[in-house]
């Protein structure tokens, strides 16, 4: 906190900021108890719990280790209910406010670093990601601490404490996510531009980044040579510019939760304040950009505030143009929203009157409420990112069909991982996660020839353990979950399965819409349906088949 001797200005400024955190922090708590989803439980001590599971699943996953194993330790230490789970993205998105205020002050100024850090504080996008258990906070937080440190460093006002922290800072990011790094090559990029006076400090940065990149580097043809290194998943998409302007200009400002306010998709309330939120967005951006170019002799830090916005998008964008077509969704840059915020908070603070920088506050703290409202009054419509699921409340009713005697009886579900069931009950295992992966000998040979007889043996140990773990939950479930598959009674394979001819159906009915696997099966004539329940997101069926 800022000392007695301050002045005014400045305590008043960090006053606001802290006020701005605990406002945060009110409207995140209430979406820390939601049900999970299955990307949170992968993040949970039942995918990453024992050491083994956590090994194996950092051998196959499309990310950096970092975070797994912080939720690791992290779950040990304080268990992993869902708001246990959620508090380490939550620390990291209310620490964002703050460093934003900061970063952005060597960007844009104090005045416009506060508007900022306001924004932040209030976007609907940035309530999601701070309050799902995922890394995406984090990783926002890491984008911000890097720009900060960097302009106070290569103007030569670092201490000894900031250099450890960029050296720190710089180790995580590319220990957590790989577009990260994009931060980490433009911030080494700039350096001969921002550092021509202050040589001995670029040589510094130079080195630091240079070994973290090569870190980096060593890390990724490690895995590639011992595993998979993915470079797509199905569920992205290509960056196009389209997309671009999407992600800058609707995304980033209301998460497009607007229209998920109208009961019609073409028209509507919800859908004319996306609009308008829109045009308002594109004119304080305009307005920022213009501030910025006028300011750039005052500060020449600024120039970089679009290079920091468009960093991941037109590595995305360069990505599709190589062919990478399924590499982008909208959270892939949220790195970009707190920069995106500060050129806003340029903008705002631009308009000469204080009426004109109230009215547009005002817009925007509309547009920002009434678009959290949403997250909030329409949990079954695809806002931020998607519907939530309760799966919670699924396990609890199959839970009570244990009690009453229904082990034994299989459950058919259709696409969309069912991992949160055994999160929730550990008597209900998914078979498709228990299955075997690579064998522990083929992972043995793999190693051994590239780390040593050693390495490999300890790896053909490890995942036989793993793979023993799972034959143990496989064999303790009490209700065991399958894919549907296409749809056919014949592909059940009920005679093996079956308990009583009593089976569960269970549709996710949001995701993905094209799975008709379930409602073929219940317009079977095979099948008599006994029981219908509904949950928010999920249809479970109770069904028998005909004698």
């Amino acid at each position: 906190m800022p000392s007695r001797t301050e002045p005014r200005a400045v305590r008043s400024a960090w006053m606001w900021v802290l006020f701005l955190t605990l406002l945060a922090l009110a409207l995140r708590w209430p979406l820390l108890g939601r049900s999970v989803w299955f990307d949170e439980v992968c993040m949970s001590h039942q995918r990453i719990g024992t050491w083994e599971q956590l090994v194996a699943t950092v051998y196959v996953d499309i990310h950096p280790p970092l975070y797994l194993v912080a939720m690791h330790a992290w779950n040990a230490l304080f268990g992993d209910s869902e708001r246990s789970l959620r508090m380490l993205p939550l620390l990291c998105g209310l620490a964002s406010i703050p460093a934003l205020w900061w970063a952005g002050q060597a960007l844009v100024g104090e005045r416009a670093a506060l508007f900022a850090a306001a924004l932040l504080a209030l976007s609907p996008v940035h309530t999601w990601y701070s309050a799902e258990a995922r890394l995406y906070s984090p990783m926002l937080l890491c984008a911000l601490l890097s720009v900060g440190a960097f302009h106070r460093l290569i103007q030569g006002h670092g201490s000894a404490r900031l250099w450890a922290l960029h050296a720190l800072n710089l180790a995580v990011m590319v220990s957590l996510h790989y577009y990260l790094t994009v931060y980490v090559l433009l911030l080494t990029a700039l350096i001969p531009f921002y550092g021509r006076n202050q040589r001995s400090c670029a040589r510094r940065l130079l080195a630091l980044h240079g070994i973290a990149l090569g870190a980096l580097c060593t890390f990724v043809l490690v895995k590639a040579a011992l595993g998979t290194f993915e470079t797509a998943q199905e569920y992205m998409r290509a960056m196009t510019v389209p997309e671009l302007y999407r992600f800058v200009f609707q995304w980033s400002w209301t998460g497009n939760t607007m229209p998920a306010l109208d009961a019609e998709a073409d028209a509507g309330l919800g859908h004319t304040a996306w609009y308008a939120g829109q045009a308002l967005g594109v004119a304080v951006i305009a307005l920022g950009l213009r501030a910025i170019v006028r300011s750039a002799n005052a500060r020449p830090a600024g120039a970089a505030l679009p290079l920091y916005v468009l960093a991941v998008p037109i590595f995305l964008l360069a990505a599709a143009r190589f062919g990478l077509d399924s590499t982008y969704i909208e959270r892939s840059a949220l790195t970009a929203l707190p920069f995106l915020f500060l050129i806003a908070g340029a903008g705002m603070e631009s308009l000469r009157s204080t009426a004109g920088q109230r009215a547009v506050a005002a817009a925007i703290v509309l547009l920002f409420g009434a678009s959290t409202a949403a997250l909030y009054a329409r949990p079954e419509a695809w806002t931020v990112y998607k519907p939530n699921p309760d799966w919670r409340a699924v396990a609890r009713y199959l839970g009570d069909e244990i009690d009453a005697g229904a082990a034994g009886r299989p459950v058919f579900t259709s696409v969309p991982n069912p991992r949160p069931l055994p999160y929730y009950d550990a008597r209900i295992q998914d078979v498709k996660n228990l299955l075997p992966a690579d064998s522990p000998a083929g992972i043995e040979r793999k190693v051994s020839a590239r780390l040593g007889v050693a390495l490999g043996g300890y790896a053909e140990r490890t995942f036989a353990e793993f793979e023993r773990q799972k034959l143990t939950l496989l064999d303790g479930a009490l209700l065991r979950v399958y894919n549907s598959g296409d749809g056919s009674l014949g592909a059940l394979d009920l005679p093996a399965r079956g308990k009583d001819g009593v089976f569960y159906l269970v549709r996710a009915e949001w995701h993905p819409p094209g799975d008709t696997s379930v409602q073929r099966l219940l317009v079977n004539a095979g099948i008599e349906v006994l029981e219908r329940h509904e949950f928010t997101g999920i249809s479970v069926h109770k069904v028998r088949l005909r004698p």
